[in-house]
């Protein structure tokens, strides 16, 4: 592997931790570092985006959801979590989120699928499947507007070499 420049030099050393260690590697390096995890061209940042969410009265709603990507969930399921109704969920949401309730759960899922991505053999549908998307069709969909790539070119992208040869 070879690069050209200062900036070239960063995203091929970075490269080369995310292709040994993985992209969670890779990301901590970044940030370590104050760079962009992954710079190229084509291609969406895959920056684990975070939103800063302040601790508020649906902390708790979140973090259930977020433990349950896989099963249906919309507004009004996750209002009766909460106790409120879908109207006050979605305002208070927005307010605790910057957010919306949908774009907060398609975030985490593809956050999931991505997750899985990295860390498994699982096929296209499984991780549909299990990140709540339920098709490879919408996961594939949802996931190339997240990031501009498809879930394998993204595995094989950041799926860690020692992982690839082990499996």
């Amino acid at each position: 592997m070879t690069s050209a420049g200062l900036s070239a030099g960063i995203d091929l050393g970075l490269h080369v931790v995310r292709k040994d260690f993985g992209a969670a590697a890779g990301e901590r390096a970044a940030r370590r570092m104050v760079a962009a995890p992954h710079r190229d061209g084509g291609q969406a940042q895959f920056i684990k985006r975070s939103r800063a969410e302040v601790a508020g009265s649906l902390e708790a709603t979140r973090h259930w959801a977020a433990e349950r990507l896989g099963e249906p969930l919309d507004v009004t399921v996750l209002a009766r979590h909460a106790g409120v109704s879908p109207r006050t969920f979605a305002r208070r949401f927005r307010e605790e989120t910057g957010t919306t309730p949908l774009r907060w759960l398609l975030e985490r899922r593809v956050l999931e699928a991505q997750r899985l991505l990295e860390e498994s053999d699982l096929p296209i549908d499984e991780v549909a499947w299990r990140s709540g998307f339920g098709t490879a069709a919408s996961l594939r969909e949802h996931f190339r507007r997240a990031t501009a790539t498809t879930p394998t070119a993204y595995r094989r992208s950041f799926r860690p070499a020692a992982a690839g040869a082990a499996a």
